[in-house]
């Protein structure tokens, strides 16, 4: 299973502001330098963790901060924002040949085994908090 870039980079992104934003000034350019990243990409995270509640911005540029406490935040809330899939829809695309039996009953065929699959991530990712994280890397 592929685990997006996206995903990948909003973790990173909430471990940064987690360890440094007592540290140092909590702003997007600052934070993509450190993470060796496109600011871009940095400033569009900062955006999907803003507008799902996860980071405060204070009336300065560079007061980026975490809105809620990191233990409860939880790959699984992360994965929510940046990835989640939409079961219903995770068969269909234009490319398929719908008039294709087999190709027409896929989307039934596979859905029951890929919503264990989800229930099972998020079982799973429910569990891990970002705080959890930190102190395994500690």
């Amino acid at each position: 299973m592929k685990v997006s870039r996206r995903f990948q980079l909003t973790v990173q992104t909430v471990l940064f502001i987690a360890v440094y934003s007592d540290k140092k000034e909590m702003t997007c350019e600052n934070i993509s330098k450190e993470m060796k990243c496109n600011p871009v990409v940095i400033k569009n995270i900062l955006n999907i963790l803003c507008k799902n509640n996860f980071l405060t911005k204070g009336s300065s540029i560079s007061n980026i901060r975490l809105k809620r406490n990191i233990k409860d935040i939880t790959l699984w809330d992360i994965y929510k924002i940046t990835d989640e899939v939409d079961i219903n829809n995770i068969f269909c695309s234009d490319d398929l040949q719908i008039a294709s039996p087999i190709v027409s009953d896929l989307p039934e065929l596979l859905s029951p085994a890929f919503g264990e699959i989800m229930n099972s991530m998020k079982d799973i990712l429910s569990t891990v908090s970002v705080d959890s994280l930190l102190k395994k890397y500690n």
